[in-house]
C-alpha cells in the first residue's frame, strides 16, 4: 500500500509539472519582451492619429479639397489655300479620314463644293470629331493639304465652358425625379379627394415632361463636351492657265452670247405679238380718215 501511494504521488507531480512549466515559460517570455507590446501600441497609434487627423503630424497645412476640371466645348475654324484643281482632292481626303475613324469618333455634318471658274472655286466641310482626337486630327488635315501643294491660311479655336449648365441640369433632374417619385407614390396609395388625385396626375405628367427635357439637354451638353466641331474652308490660290481652260472660257462665252441673243429675240417677238392687235385697232380709223381726206381733196379739185 505504501508503494502504491508513493507511485500515485509521483505520477501526480509529474502531470502537474508541464503545465506549470508552460505557464512559467509564457510569463517569462512576456516579462522578457516588453518591447513587443510597446511596438504593437506604437504601430497602432500612428494609424489612429492619421484617422483622426489626415494631415501630416506636426503640419498645420489644411487637407486639400478635390478639384473638378471645367467642362469645355471646342470649335475649330480652319481655312486652307490650295491650287484650284486640288481642292476637290483635298476635301475628299479629309472626308475619307473622317469616315475611316468611324461614326463614334468622327461625323460628317455638311459638305459644300463650288463649281465654276477656277479663281472663284471654293469648298467647305463641317465635321464633328471626338475631343480626345481633335488635336491629332488637325495635324493630319494640315499634312494632307501640304501633300496637295497647299498651305494653312487661318486657324482659330474657340472654347465655351458649360460646367455650370451641366451642374444645374443635373440638379434639376434630381429634383424632378424626387417629385415624380412622390407624386407617383401618392397616386399609388390613392389617398385624398378625387380632385387632388387628378391634380397630382397632371403634375406627374408635367414633371415627367420636364424631366425628359432636362435629360435630353444634359445629353446634348455632354455630347458637345465629348465632340468638337470642325469648320474647314478651302480656297483656290490662283486660276490655272491652260489651253483647255481657255477653250472652255471661249465656249462658255459663245454659249452665253447665243443664249442672250435668243432671249432678246424672243422678247422682241413677244412684244410684237402683244402690240399687233393695238396697231390694227388704231390703224382702221387712221386709214378711214386718210381715205375721206383724199376724196375731199379730189372733190375740191373737180
Amino acid at each position: 500500500m505504501r508503494l502504491i501511494a508513493v507511485v500515485a504521488t509521483a505520477a501526480t507531480l509529474a502531470a502537474c509539472s508541464p503545465a506549470g512549466t508552460g505557464d512559467s515559460a509564457r510569463e517569462s517570455s512576456s516579462a522578457a519582451s516588453p518591447g513587443a507590446a510597446e511596438s504593437v501600441v506604437t504601430d497602432v497609434a500612428p494609424s489612429e492619429a492619421l484617422v483622426a487627423n489626415p494631415t501630416k503630424p506636426g503640419s498645420d497645412t489644411p487637407p486639400k479639397l478635390p478639384v473638378s476640371l471645367p467642362k469645355l466645348t471646342y470649335s475649330y475654324v480652319l481655312s486652307y489655300l490650295l491650287p484650284g484643281d486640288k481642292i476637290a482632292a483635298a476635301q475628299n481626303a479629309h472626308r475619307d479620314m473622317c469616315e475611316d475613324m468611324g461614326p463614334a469618333r468622327c461625323q460628317l455634318l455638311a459638305l459644300e463644293r463650288g463649281i465654276g471658274e477656277s479663281q472663284s472655286n471654293h469648298a467647305k466641310l463641317r465635321l464633328r470629331v471626338a475631343t480626345a482626337d481633335a488635336r491629332r486630327f488637325q495635324v493630319l488635315l494640315d499634312h494632307e493639304v501640304s501633300e496637295a501643294g497647299g498651305r494653312a491660311e487661318n486657324a482659330k479655336i474657340a472654347t465655351d465652358e458649360v460646367s455650370k449648365q451641366i451642374v444645374d441640369t443635373e440638379a434639376r433632374i434630381r429634383q424632378r425625379e424626387l417629385l415624380v417619385a412622390r407624386l407617383t407614390e401618392l397616386l399609388r396609395k390613392r389617398q385624398g379627394r378625387v380632385s387632388d388625385l387628378l391634380e397630382a396626375e397632371r403634375n406627374v405628367t408635367q414633371a415627367q415632361e420636364e424631366l425628359d427635357q432636362a435629360r435630353g439637354w444634359l445629353g446634348e451638353l455632354r455630347g458637345r463636351v465629348a465632340m468638337s466641331d470642325f469648320e474647314i474652308g478651302y480656297s483656290a490660290i490662283a486660276p490655272s492657265a491652260s489651253s483647255q481652260t481657255l477653250g472652255t472660257y471661249l465656249g462658255e462665252a459663245a454659249q452665253g452670247s447665243g443664249a442672250v441673243f435668243q432671249v432678246g429675240l424672243r422678247a422682241l417677238l413677244s412684244l410684237a405679238i402683244y402690240l399687233l392687235p393695238w396697231f390694227l385697232l388704231l390703224g382702221v380709223p387712221v386709214l378711214a380718215l386718210r381715205t375721206l381726206r383724199k376724196r375731199r381733196i379730189a372733190l375740191e379739185q373737180a
